[in-house]
C-alpha cells in the first residue's frame, strides 16, 4: 500500500497532484490511502501516524503540497522544511516518500507542474517511489 498525503493549501492544484499519483498507482495494481492535511508542514506527521497503524502493509508514500511564493520569508521557511521533514522521515521510516510539494514563484509555475506542460509532479513522485521499492527488493 501507497499512502498519498494531500496538503488542502491550494487544492484545486493539489487534486491534479492526486489525480496523477492514482493514475499511476491504479496501473499497477498497487493499493492505496488517501489522507488529507491542512498544509505541507503537516505532511510529515500525517505520514509518521499512518505508517503506526499501517504497520508492515505501508510501502512507501508521495506527499502531494503546492507552495506559492507571496510577500514574506513564509515560502522558504515553509519550502525547506517541509522537504527536510519528508527526507528526515524517510530515513526515520526506512520508508521511500515521493516529495511531489510544488514550490513555485507563481500559481502559473504550479500549474504547469500539475498535469500542464512540465508534467506532473504526483506521478512522478509515485514513480520515484516505485523504483525506490524495486531496488530495496534487489532488483
Amino acid at each position: 500500500m501507497i499512502l498519498i498525503v494531500q496538503s488542502m493549501w491550494n487544492e484545486a492544484i493539489t487534486s491534479k497532484l492526486v489525480e496523477g499519483a492514482v493514475k499511476v498507482l491504479k496501473s499497477v495494481k498497487m493499493p492505496y490511502e488517501l489522507v488529507q492535511v491542512p498544509g505541507a508542514l503537516e505532511a510529515g506527521l500525517a505520514v509518521q501516524w499512518r505508517s503506526k497503524k499501517l504497520k508492515s502493509k505501508l510501502k512507501g508514500a508521495v506527499v502531494c503540497g503546492t507552495v506559492v511564493k507571496g510577500d514574506t520569508y513564509h515560502f522558504e521557511v515553509v519550502s525547506v522544511e517541509s522537504a527536510r521533514i519528508i527526507s528526515d522521515l524517510s530515513l526515520k521510516l526506512d520508508l521511500p516518500i515521493g516529495n511531489a510539494i510544488l514550490t513555485c514563484f507563481n500559481i502559473d509555475q504550479a500549474l504547469e507542474r500539475a498535469g500542464g506542460k512540465k508534467g506532473n509532479k504526483g506521478e512522478e513522485g509515485v514513480h520515484a517511489v516505485l523504483q525506490m521499492l524495486q531496488l530495496k527488493r534487489g532488483r
